[in-house]
């Protein structure tokens, strides 16, 4: 049974919630400016970053994308980061420091000796093929493999899962921490188009589920570590081609930061914007309704302790209770994949390097070269793939 631990009200919307994984503290991004707002999970503030922040107004989708925080949490430390607007900044309990920095994305390594950041500081207009090891005075001091969108470890550690995005495709890359830095491992998942969020693992590690993309609303679930495809929703219609004036209205509606894992690995929660939570079950294929108030559900997320926090359109901000005992990370799940999988030292561009499965199929090196018949159900990628066999081909046969 669901049951309400605690609720309160807040003075507008949070589009994002990111909590600590082992410490009682989540955050959230506010949903009309740049603005990170920190609580316990007594749901008492205790701090903001950028409270200052002028609205968004009514900025064009692209541009207001560009100027929501990213959010990084110490692994073990009361300690966030946020990144936005060309500025870092360092909160803890005791104070905000900030730094100038061009860095989209930022996760910690697993130890939280370094930061991992994202695009590389000093790449020009290729920045965006490799990152940064950062130290934590903001010092580079040393270069990463490409990635662009939050870093997750497993549950049992020894493996954090990140995106690479292309329009086209995105891949699901696997990662050891090694030499401070990720050294990305040979297998990697395909998901069409862009615009994903960082997936969410299962606590058994078992499952991650990934919610999507740039042109539709989607959310994927997929094995680990066998990589198949386990539930595939298109959950609304794409998005308008032309925002409408009220873009707060807009961005309520269409947030993708909704789905968390409870304590029980074989129920994904989902929101959804008729103000209700979705138990889906992974095994039995069922879902099931939980009506949580009546206002859409804008965020959630899991907490260290199992529970879920979720905020929804009206301000609301509640701590849940689900079902669920605790379990072990599938630990043998990391070492299978790790003992099936090799590192890469590419950086840059990465297709060619890895073996690609989107769940369903699996390409070796060279495989797509020989594809030149597609389906319309087929991902953009690969249809786009064989379009180019098909003239490459027709080319070679020219006399």
């Amino acid at each position: 049974m669901m049951e309400t631990v605690h609720r309160t009200l807040l003075a507008t919307p949070v589009e994002r919630l990111v909590a600590h994984p082992r410490l009682a503290l989540v955050a959230g991004v506010d949903v009309t400016r740049p603005a990170v707002n920190v609580w316990d999970l007594s749901l008492r503030p205790v701090g903001t970053v950028s409270g200052d922040a002028d609205s968004y107004g009514n900025l064009p989708a692209w541009e207001r994308r560009k100027q929501v925080p990213e959010l990084a949490w110490h692994p073990y430390e009361p300690v966030l980061l946020v990144t936005a607007g060309g500025v870092l900044w360092r909160w803890t309990p005791d104070g905000v420091t900030t730094w100038p920095t061009e860095y989209g994305s930022l996760a910690f390594s697993p130890d939280g000796g370094t930061v991992w950041a994202s695009p590389a500081s000093d790449g020009g207009e290729d920045a965006w093929l490799a990152s940064d090891v950062v130290e934590h005075d903001a010092g580079v001091v040393g270069a990463g493999p490409r990635w662009d969108t939050g870093v997750a470890e497993h549950p049992a550690g020894g493996l954090v899962l990140t995106l690479a995005s292309d329009q086209g495709a995105t891949l699901v890359l696997f990662a050891r921490a090694e030499d401070r830095r990720m050294r990305i491992r040979s297998r990697a998942l395909v998901l069409d188009a862009d615009g994903y969020e960082t997936p969410v693992w299962s606590p058994d590690g078992r499952h991650f589920a990934v919610r999507g993309n740039a042109y539709g609303q989607s959310l994927e679930v997929y094995s680990f570590p066998a990589l198949e495809r386990q539930v595939a929703l298109t959950l609304r219609e794409p998005a308008p081609v032309s925002t409408p004036p009220d873009w707060t209205e807009f961005a309520l509606n269409w947030l993708r930061n909704d789905i968390a894992f409870g304590p029980d690995p074989d129920v994904l929660w989902m929101g959804t914007p008729e103000g209700a939570l979705l138990a889906l079950g992974l095994a039995a294929g069922t879902a099931t309704v939980h009506p949580v108030g009546g206002a859409g559900v804008t965020a959630l997320a899991r907490t260290a302790s199992g529970q879920l926090v979720m905020a929804d359109r009206d301000g609301g901000l509640v701590l849940l209770s689900v079902p669920g005992a605790p379990v072990t990370p599938d630990a043998a799940g990391v070492a299978a994949f790790l003992a099936g999988t090799e590192p890469i030292d590419a950086t840059g561009y990465l297709w060619d390097e890895l073996e690609r499965t989107d769940g369903v199929r699996t390409w070796r090196h060279g495989d797509l070269d020989r594809v030149v018949e597609t389906h319309d159900h087929d991902p953009t990628w690969l249809r786009l793939q064989a379009a180019i066999n098909q003239v490459r081909n027709g080319r070679t046969d020219q006399p």
